[in-house]
């Protein structure tokens, strides 16, 4: 029996095992219409609007369109996309979470292994509903860049930290996302029924259509995005599709773009798909880095050693291993792209 938290939630172990249960095979599933057309919207919203929207109409169609919207994202193989989906499938739990009961959100939390408990503690005027062990807590919040989020301002007690309804939710959301990023990134070639292949490449034309306009306007045909080194291309792309970058890499990133020719501006209005944007202080973190501001030097992207420190550094490829720094990888290969066009 589907009930509402398993459509609310399909990623939950309960919702999966029914999903399993099932033993639907591809001809099977390209029958099933409105699941079909519900797993292609999840996959278009995300894109569009980079949240998907929770339809509880129907509880099975649903939750089975959850599976169907994974599989598309994972055979169209795009990282970007990956990413995209993976975060509005996040924004979409936290956004039913936080109207939820604090059992209810207890339960989901233990889906991932939480060592949560139930507390209602009134401090300073302030309901916090949640204990959470202080690992559980970092692994989720140590990507967040505000203040309030940092374990030395936290109330703990017994190595728990309390927590509002509204921060257990927020915490859980970077759980779902990192859980959908690792199951779409496995990407796969298989042999599909006519309509859910007509269906991937649909979705890849959205894809294409809006790529540019996700996130702000499209490069300058100055900065040469092909170009950039492994570690820079993650940043960019996570990026765009929204994703909170961590104090390190939005520093990574913005002096290797200002370095390589992005006018402040530009590189600016790249963050604007990430939910804290703040466009006041997105420009004047960029000024100063240009050394615009402060002690008016204009900053070099951090060295690969450094970048390998912070765990920045992924998926190397030959070049990575002749240069110190990523703008040297960058120079090296625009200019043998150049040398390649008629």
């Amino acid at each position: 029996m589907i009930g509402v938290l398993e459509a609310k939630y399909p990623f939950l172990d309960r919702a999966v095992e029914i999903v399993g249960a099932l033993g639907l095979r591809l001809e099977e599933l390209a029958s099933l219409g409105d699941v079909v057309d519900r797993g292609f919207e999840r996959v278009s919203e995300a894109i569009l609007r980079g949240v998907v929207s929770y339809r509880g109409e129907n509880p099975e169609v649903e939750m089975l369109s959850f599976p169907v919207a994974l599989m598309f994202v994972s055979l169209i193989g795009d990282p970007f996309l990956d990413r995209r989906y993976a975060l509005a499938e996040g924004k979409r739990a936290y956004r039913l979470l936080r109207e939820e009961p604090e059992e209810v959100i207890a339960e989901v939390a233990k889906n991932f292994n939480w060592n949560i408990r139930l507390r209602r503690v009134i401090l300073d005027g302030q309901l916090y509903s949640f204990e959470l062990h202080f690992v559980d807590y970092l692994r989720n919040a140590s990507g967040f860049h505000e203040d309030k989020w940092k374990l030395v301002n936290r109330l703990m007690r017994s190595g728990y930290v309390l927590l509002t309804k509204a921060e257990a939710a927020r915490l859980l959301e970077c759980e779902v996302e990192n859980l959908i990023l690792r199951r779409v990134s496995r990407h796969r070639r298989v042999e599909l029924p006519g309509e859910l292949e007509k269906r991937i490449e649909m979705l890849k034309k959205l894809l294409e259509e809006h790529r540019g306009q996700i996130g702000g306007e499209t490069l300058p045909e100055r900065v040469d995005v092909e170009a950039f080194p492994p570690c820079i291309r993650q940043i960019f792309e996570a990026v765009l599709a929204g994703r909170k970058a961590s104090h390190m890499e939005r520093f990574a990133l913005v002096s290797f773009l200002l370095n390589a020719g992005m006018s402040i501006e530009e590189t600016a209005e790249l963050f604007t798909s990430i939910s804290d944007f703040d466009p006041e202080m997105t420009r004047y973190q960029v000024e100063h880095i240009a050394g615009l501001r402060g002690s008016r030097t204009k900053y070099k992207p951090p060295n690969c050693d450094t970048l390998k420190t912070h765990g920045i550094c992924q998926n190397p490829d030959n070049l990575c291993g002749r240069v110190r720094n990523p703008i040297t990888y960058y120079i090296i290969k625009a200019r043998r792209r150049r040398r390649r066009k008629p």
